[in-house]
């Protein structure tokens, strides 16, 4: 959600005067550019100035690149020629995200694209372009003249006290947001969402199991494509289980625990490349073969990314060879892999072990026990959600957004994780992300919780 130019809000502020700007107008018209770097080269304006006025107008946090101290090993992320057209610059890795430097934080594609490469979620923050240009021309340098030098060093960059940690140091210039007045749930809160699929769904999904030989789970939203694949592999004497979105999919891998995935990585909910790294990462399915097919992602590079960072065991391109891809799956189901399968009840049991701990304060072990349910049962919004609180109580803030997204991922429409993910990118300055989540919270808040909703959304827009 944009907000007005950054000229204004620089005006507004009264960091630039109307000659300033229209000077920097001029020059942009007749070298082109961007409006920042341009200011900031002529000297109209401070370099933090600049980035909080970005932040602002974008929505963002923005990153002083002077004053940071970077992993060089960032930049093995994304090749130097990708970082300098898209003019992006990786900053190092959290959890599992990767945190990028954008010139405009907007770009959707170059976002999706290194989400892809990289097989992580992407954290966007904002910079001066001319700045960012800089910054890569000297981060990849070093790194391909000096392999083993550790860290780049802005030149306002303060060490730490103590030792540097392997991520470095990030001077993050936030928007001035209005602080939320509303609190994060209560503890007892951790119990009282109910998410699990319902046993009725499941048994009903159980009885509309054809009869035969091994299950192939086919995920595809073009209808044409999943009767094809349907007759196909019914005709060789598979059991086919047939799912049209994400979520459904998930359900699908479940409750029927398939000796096969064909997956299909455009689907509405859940991307499918996520679905797949779910799977593959799980103790409890991490075994079951999945095929990938996409007629977006193309070449061998998206096949080799595909299998390398989300774990696929093959990739088709549509259109493909029925005869072919029969040919794959016959290998992948006859493979012999054993299908180690946990019980429900030893992830159930995690899950309340980490819960109980969680009740009696015993916060690490609380995390390690939900870790496991985790790990055994990675489609419980449950579980997601209980860790989330886990390591919210830890003040592990963006491990808990972590998990808070992992919930709304698989039931999106839950108020309790919406409203506390509306609550920490708020105070982290992420204006645009608060600003969608508080509107998703207000679809599904409860009747006494609505104007409360209401009147944090108002107070960012």
């Amino acid at each position: 959600m944009q907000k007005a130019p950054i000229g204004k809000i620089l005006l507004e502020k009264k960091k630039i005067d109307q000659a300033q700007l229209g000077a920097a107008l001029e020059r942009q018209r007749q070298q082109g550019g961007r409006l920042a770097s341009i200011l900031l080269e002529m000297g109209a304006a401070g370099e933090e100035d600049l980035l909080r006025a970005l932040s602002e107008q974008l929505g963002v946090p923005a990153v002083d690149l002077a004053g940071c101290i970077l992993p060089l090993s960032a930049a093995d992320l994304v090749p130097a020629q990708v970082a300098s057209q898209a003019s992006i610059l990786p900053l190092g890795m959290r959890e599992d995200r990767v945190m990028l430097a954008m010139a405009n934080p907007q770009d959707q594609q170059t976002i999706d694209e290194v989400k892809f490469v990289t097989g992580k979620k992407i954290e966007p923050y904002v910079v001066i372009d001319v700045r960012l240009r800089q910054v890569q021309r000297e981060l990849y340098a070093i790194r391909q003249r000096d392999p083993k030098q550790e860290f780049w060093r802005g030149m306002r960059a303060h060490e730490p006290a103590g030792k540097l940690p392997p991520q470095g140091v990030l001077t993050i210039v936030a928007p001035e947001l209005p602080e939320p007045d509303v609190s994060l749930a209560p503890d007892e809160e951790i119990l009282t969402i109910e998410v699990s699929t319902s046993q009725d769904v499941l048994q009903e999904m159980a009885a509309a199991e054809p009869a035969g030989g091994k299950k192939v789970l086919v995920v595809d939203d073009e209808p044409d494509i999943l009767r094809m694949l349907e007759k196909a592999l019914t005709s060789e004497g598979y059991q086919v289980i047939t799912a049209t979105r994400g979520l459904e999919a998930l359900q699908a891998v479940k409750s029927h625990s398939p000796a096969l995935i064909l997956l299909d990585a455009m689907l509405p909910e859940i991307h499918g490349f996520e679905i797949c790294k779910k799977i593959k990462t799980s103790k409890r399915f991490g075994t079951i073969p999945v095929i990938m097919i996409s007629a977006v992602y193309r070449g061998w590079r998206y096949a080799l990314d595909a299998k390398e960072a989300y774990g696929a065991d093959d990739f088709f391109e549509k259109p493909f060879r029925i005869a072919q891809l029969l040919k794959r799956v016959r290998e992948l189901t006859d493979s012999g892999v054993a299908q180690a399968e946990a019980e429900p009840e030893v992830a159930n049991a995690a899950y309340q072990r980490g819960v109980a701990l969680y009740r009696d304060k015993k916060l690490t072990e609380a995390e390690a026990a939900l870790r496991e349910a985790a790990q055994l049962d990675p489609f419980s919004p449950n579980v997601h959600y209980a860790l989330a609180n886990v390591l919210l109580a830890r003040n592990l803030i963006y491990e808990a957004i972590q998990e808070f997204e992992a919930t709304i991922e698989l039931k999106p429409d839950l108020f309790a994780p919406l409203r506390s993910l509306a609550i920490l990118y708020q105070k982290k300055g992420f204006r645009n992300k608060a600003i969608e989540l508080w509107e998703r919270a207000l679809r599904c808040s409860p009747e006494g919780e609505r104007d409360e909703v209401k009147a944090q959304l108002l107070k960012l827009l």
